[in-house]
């Protein structure tokens, strides 16, 4: 009590003396502005490094994009090479690979090494029969792409036929031999335009680009030289095959100091000014007296304007209790969002209006908020409305203080985010229906090419058959035999002319198959190899085995699994395949099993399905069996796992979705 009383007394001491009294007022507001002051300068700070954080991130997404775009070209132009490594209609699917990416300045084919294919030739004539894996300069980042088997964007570097360019170099291999590469080209300026840096930095930012030369490991930078590099903000911005990085850097640094520097000044002047007003209001009794009812009045008026701000407000904000959650005050907007009147809101807490799987997340944070772990916390969670409907908001939570003594009651801001979050969600649908479409674009590209292939050969051997028949009866079941092959193919090609007409839709046709059904297609397409390896063919197909499938897919999955298992079988005993089917959580599980050759899994499982993977010296191996039966399978929303012994056999298991 002693020392409340002194320090009571120190006060009034003070104030009885207004010349001190004006000088410790002036201190006090110094101390007090130059606080709000400071903490405005770090809110302006940390707004400038969030936007040139989200310009930084615009940039990689724009960057990336565009060697994604590259990926696909380089791709697809690597598809013009056959199995002998000739190139096929370069001069006609160029011009429309360049035409439809502008990203994308020039194309090309490299075998060898050499560059011998290019589009367009127009001003770049000066590199054809160029031998890039002789140039110093060229050669280390092109055998990057030969060991790592993938694309690898090489430069940027300045061009024999003038200009700086990026080039990608896609590694092509035949038979697991290095073909040479195909290649696409992005000019620097083209490849800056693409991400947007000129329109973004207008003339408030600075970007600079670099990346490590593979050789010496050195940081090269690709744009003029900008001014406070050690003062800007920085993002790795990660390529397909090497880290690049973007830097970004403000053309004033100085400037939020530049605007609280005035601020700084008025403060110190403000205090200084009421400084010497409290010493003069303290001269002035009567008229302290005057003017504190004038401050009554207008700080009325200030409640009157928050109250008035409070309920028209465009978002919902509600003053809770922070020991029992129950909501003490809403302002329209709250009562508007959730459909309730504000009375009925005031008998309720936020857990009655959460939905029950978001009720403990918002727990856990007001917990948090109680045991002054955090002030503040902004979630995104669902509420249920009075009609019942669920509906999504934003919702920020923060404290109201009293005497120091922890948070007493909390102000809940809420938004409602329902149609943006479906806007977020049809855009996600729309990117993944094109994936799809692509998808499936691909894969049957891959059914034309594989299956028909397999028709082909089965017919050219029913025909030699034929020709060595001694007897007409013989004869006759070759005819019937190649008619049937003829059937599979008429069906083959009305399947893949159901594929080509939904191309232009989203939805691949799927519907209930019979395993069996097609299993005993396959097996007649077959029968002239299975009678060739005089093979043993069980089946223990289940008749209720009914899987939702594509037509065109399954015939391809079976033909391809049933063909490798006789193509691959051991010379030194009678092939034998079990075909059996199982449930698995609910889902179909077709097992083929064989005592072939086996596959080496230490040493090839990573790779197995890989496009142009072969594991065997077989000419007629092309390594695209079964990287499209992956493909198919993924597609339906399937997976393929494989068990195999080199000497033993393989078992492959294809796991259909419901």
């Amino acid at each position: 009590m002693k020392e409340n009383k002194s320090g009571l007394d120190i006060v009034r001491k003070i104030f009885s003396r207004p010349g001190l009294a004006g000088i410790f007022s002036f201190l006090f507001f110094v101390f007090l502005g130059y606080f709000v002051l400071w903490q405005r300068f770090q809110i302006l700070n940390e707004r400038e490094l969030q936007e040139m954080s989200n310009i930084i991130n615009l940039v990689e997404n724009n960057v990336e994009q565009s060697l994604q775009n590259s990926y696909s070209v380089a791709l697809s132009l690597a598809l013009l090479v056959d199995d002998e490594g000739n190139i096929d209609n370069f001069e006609e699917i160029a011009p429309q690979l360049v035409d439809g990416n502008p990203n994308i300045d020039v194309v090309q084919l490299v075998p060898g090494g050499i560059i011998t294919k290019v589009y367009p030739l127009e001003g770049n004539r000066e590199v054809i029969n160029y031998n890039i894996l002789q140039e110093n300069s060229l050669k280390g980042e092109a055998n990057k792409a030969i060991e790592t088997r993938e694309i690898y964007f090489a430069g940027p570097f300045e061009l024999r036929q003038g200009g700086i360019a990026v080039v990608g170099r896609l590694p092509v291999f035949i038979k697991n031999e290095f073909w040479g590469f195909s290649a696409v080209l992005i000019k620097l300026e083209n490849l800056l335009r693409q991400s947007g840096i000129k329109k973004l930095a207008g003339g408030k930012y600075q970007f600079q680009f670099s990346k490590k030369d593979v050789l010496t490991g050195e940081e090269i930078f690709f744009l003029p030289e900008i001014k406070n590099l050690n003062k800007s903000y920085s993002k790795s911005v990660t390529l397909p095959d090497e880290d690049w990085k973007v830097y970004i850097a403000s053309t004033n640094p100085n400037e939020i100091l530049f605007l609280i520097l005035p601020v700084a000044f008025f403060i110190l002047i403000l205090a200084a000014w009421l400084g010497w007003v409290i010493s003069k209001e303290l001269e002035q009794p009567a008229k302290l007296q005057e003017l504190l009812k004038k401050k009554a009045g207008e700080l009325v008026q200030s409640e009157l304007k928050f109250r008035t701000i409070f309920d028209q407000a465009a978002i919902g904000i509600a003053r809770l209790d922070s020991i029992s959650g129950k909501i003490l005050e809403t302002n329209v907007k709250f009562g508007e969002l959730l459909g309730y009147t504000a009375e009925e809101l005031t008998r309720l807490d936020y857990m009655q209006l959460t939905h029950p799987e978001d009720i403990q997340e918002d727990y856990n944070n007001m917990q948090r908020i109680n045991s002054g772990e955090i002030c503040e916390y902004t979630i995104n969670k669902r509420i249920i409305k009075k009609n019942g409907d669920i509906g999504l908001v934003k919702l920020t939570v923060s404290t109201l203080w009293k005497k120091w003594l922890g948070p007493e009651e909390h102000v809940a801001l809420i938004e409602d985010i329902t149609e943006k979050r479906l806007s977020e969600l049809n855009l996600n649908k729309s990117y993944q229906m094109v994936m799809d479409q692509n998808k499936r674009l691909l894969n049957f590209s891959f059914i034309v090419s594989h299956n028909l292939r397999s028709h082909s050969s089965n017919i050219q051997a029913i025909l030699n058959l034929y020709e060595l028949a001694n007897s007409e009866d013989e004869k006759e079941s070759y005819v019937q035999l190649l008619s049937k092959v003829g059937v599979a193919l008429d069906q083959t090609l009305f399947d893949l002319n159901e594929v080509v007409s939904i191309q232009a839709n989203t939805d691949i046709i799927v519907e209930p198959l019979l395993v069996s059904d097609y299993l005993k297609i396959t097996l007649d397409l077959l029968r002239v190899q299975i009678q060739k390896k005089k093979a043993i063919i069980r089946q223990e197909i289940p008749e209720e085995m009914l899987v939702n499938f594509n037509a065109a897919y399954m015939e391809s999955v079976l033909l391809n699994f049933l063909s490798n298992a006789l193509r691959y079988s051991d010379h030194q005993r009678k092939p034998e395949i079990l075909i059996s089917g199982t449930r698995e959580n609910e889902n179909w599980v077709l097992e083929i099993s064989d005592n072939g050759i086996g596959i080496d899994m230490d040493r090839h499982g990573e790779q197995l399905f890989g496009m142009y993977k072969s594991f065997t010296d077989s000419p007629k191996s092309r390594g695209m069996g079964l990287f499209i039966t992956k493909n198919q399978m993924d597609a339906m929303g399937g997976r393929v796992t494989v068990e195999s012994q080199v000497g033993i056999g393989t078992t492959f298991k294809l796991h259909f979705s419901i």
